[in-house]
């Protein structure tokens, strides 16, 4: 049990520096449904989608047990959310 959690958040930071490394560097384009994209994006949309979702399950479900490896890996999760929403320049408010 408590591997879990520490699995999670060194794939959450991991995701983080994807991002950065995403966002840094110029990569190879394929072409996907008639948009050309970057094939490192489609591993870190996948991770940035999935494992926020995956954090606040284990912390809802481990409610008696306050783990801050969870709470860390949602914090990077955020923090890689807003990267990819000002890389895309997508406008919420």
């Amino acid at each position: 049990m408590t591997k879990r959690n520490k699995i999670y958040l060194i794939s959450s930071i991991l995701t983080f520096l994807l991002v950065l490394i995403g966002i840094l560097k110029k990569f190879d384009t394929i072409l996907l449904f008639g948009n050309s994209i970057e094939p490192i994006w489609l591993v870190i949309w996948f991770f940035v989608l999935i494992l926020p979702i995956v954090n606040l399950a284990e912390i809802i479900n481990n409610r008696d047990d306050w783990s801050l490896y969870y709470w860390i890996g949602l914090g990077f999760n955020i923090i890689s959310i807003v990267f990819i929403i000002r890389h895309y320049k997508i406008d919420l408010f």
